[in-house]
């Protein structure tokens, strides 16, 4: 690949490590292979750029810091990180962020970005152009994302989505954690109403993707008994379970009286013996209409 990109692009150059790259002058991309290769910036137009961001991941690294490295390497097995497991900034946990990015912006601006939400250093690891992975230390006032996404959208004129993980205990948990959540994280649409997923939104999609196909089917088509087709009805259980069940504020989101939706409830009943008000009928009626 890289003879390829010669071919293209002049003055290429390699780097042994992330501790004394140009910034200034060159984007820094790790490739499939591991090989830490520099871009003149002064070579590259946008077409150019985009298209690297496809062939490898970008490096983002802060001057005077390889916290991105060592969260590579770690996360990845490549060399020894003892030193780093014991950094006081993840002394009481981590967690992670995976994004998704729908549009293209400099990885240099998308992480000034999110430094900005807090007091703290994350670190920053790419996939591609569009996508990759964030890690926060765990500190007395964590970043609220859903309280931030829209602010760093309208900013960055982006659609984002994020995944967080639950809080992991220490640095040396994370990297099988991470492989973990990170099959996790690939088993969500990209495509979600919700900017902002967490784990624990993510359970019925996981448990279904542990099911064979046909089995999965079954137990949706025994759960809805029909009522996939009753459009009025299924947007109803959607505002209800997006409404975190309250009755009230569902009532007013589908411009209806409170009387109407428990007759529609009522109806749901009728016809799947199911009551949405009970947990455990809730939470297989939220399975099927995800599985849907």
């Amino acid at each position: 690949m890289l003879d390829e990109l010669e071919k293209m692009i002049s003055g290429i150059i390699r780097a042994a490590g992330t501790e004394t790259l140009d910034m200034e002058n060159y984007h820094w991309f790790r490739l499939e292979d591991g090989d830490i290769i520099g871009f003149p910036r002064e070579q590259l137009n946008e077409r150019e750029l985009a298209l690297l961001h496809y062939l490898g991941s970008p490096i983002t690294v802060p001057r005077g810091s390889s916290r991105d490295t060592d969260w590579y390497n770690l996360l990845h097995g490549i060399k020894d990180t003892n030193n780093f497991i014991a950094d006081p900034l993840y002394a009481n946990g981590c967690r992670f962020i995976f994004f998704h990015i729908d549009g293209y912006i400099d990885a240099d601006v998308f992480r000034e970005a999110m430094d900005s939400l807090s007091d703290h250093p994350l670190a920053c690891v790419w996939y591609n152009r569009q996508s990759g992975i964030l890690i926060e230390s765990r500190q007395k006032e964590p970043i609220s994302y859903e309280k931030v996404v829209d602010m760093v959208m309208y900013d960055l004129s982006v659609s984002l989505r994020l995944f967080v993980s639950p809080w992991l205990a220490s640095a040396e948990d994370a990297p099988a954690q991470y492989t973990w959540l990170h099959a996790a994280y690939k088993q969500m649409p990209l495509h979600s109403a919700k900017h902002v997923l967490h784990f624990h939104d993510s359970i019925p999609q996981l448990v279904s993707t542990l099911l064979p196909n046909t089995d999965r089917n079954y137990i949706v088509q025994h759960i809805l008994q029909g009522i996939d087709t009753d459009e009025e009805l299924l947007r109803t259980i959607h505002m209800y379970f997006s409404c975190n069940q309250n009755l009230t504020l569902t009532a007013k989101k589908l411009f209806i009286h409170r009387n109407s939706l428990h007759y529609r409830l009522e109806k749901l009943t009728e016809r799947t013996g199911l009551d949405i008000r009970k947990f455990q009928d809730a939470f297989a009626l939220y399975f099927a209409i995800q599985n849907m």
